[in-house]
């Protein structure tokens, strides 16, 4: 065991310590502060910039992780609103912040949720092979008049610099194995690993509670 691990830590890491860590630039908040009365938040379904961008199982994946990080940043209660429900009432399965929305999309799932809050969210881009990327075009709105209070845009490519070793410092915090197994460098290469130091990442910007 002594020799392995002597063995290892004589090799030099493939990325230095020293340097910038990425820090997320896209970011709006309409406050630092969320509004007392912003208690429960429905999370839409991913949607995805172009249709050839994610397979569903890779959408599913990142959606999963997606929402068990949002539920960690405690920052209100989060419900789902369904592909099955949105497609009975409006016709499509989901919708993204950008596109023209139906006039009573909000007031329609603010009264089946009791909901105070809405948060798209859209894979802008899915890179699942080394060096793995992702893009989040994420928005959160008022349930009641649709009032932007937090959106982010921002892609983290796992080729630079400063977001590998932003990763590798999340990796290490949040590792779930042995220390001496941890190995950062599989983590920068796993897409559901990556995906969840983007995730935690992204929330982190929210306004605070």
């Amino acid at each position: 065991g002594t020799l392995l691990l002597f063995g290892c830590s004589s090799t030099k890491p493939s990325l230095p310590e020293l340097g910038a860590r990425f820090e997320p630039k896209n970011v709006y908040r309409a406050m630092e502060v969320l509004p007392g009365d912003l208690q429960r938040v429905v999370l839409m379904p991913v949607t995805v910039a172009t249709p050839e961008l994610a397979t569903l199982d890779h959408r599913n994946q990142l959606a999963r992780i997606l929402e068990e990080e949002l539920r960690k940043a405690h920052r209100f209660e989060v419900v789902r609103a369904t592909p099955e429900e949105l497609r009975r009432g409006f016709g499509k399965e989901s919708f993204s912040a950008g596109e023209t929305l139906p006039a009573d999309l909000l007031s329609r799932i603010q009264s089946a949720h009791s909901a105070d809050g809405v948060l798209f969210v859209q894979i802008a881009s899915y890179r699942p092979f080394p060096p793995v990327a992702i893009g989040w075009e994420l928005r959160l709105v008022t349930a009641d008049q649709g009032r932007t209070l937090w959106s982010v845009d921002e892609t983290f490519d796992a080729s630079q610099a400063e977001v590998a070793r932003s990763a590798r410092d999340y990796f290490r915090s949040h590792h779930t194995g042995s220390a001496e197994l941890a190995d950062p460098q599989a983590d920068l290469r796993s897409p559901s690993r990556f995906c969840r130091y983007t995730a935690q990442t992204v929330w982190q910007t929210l306004p605070q509670r």
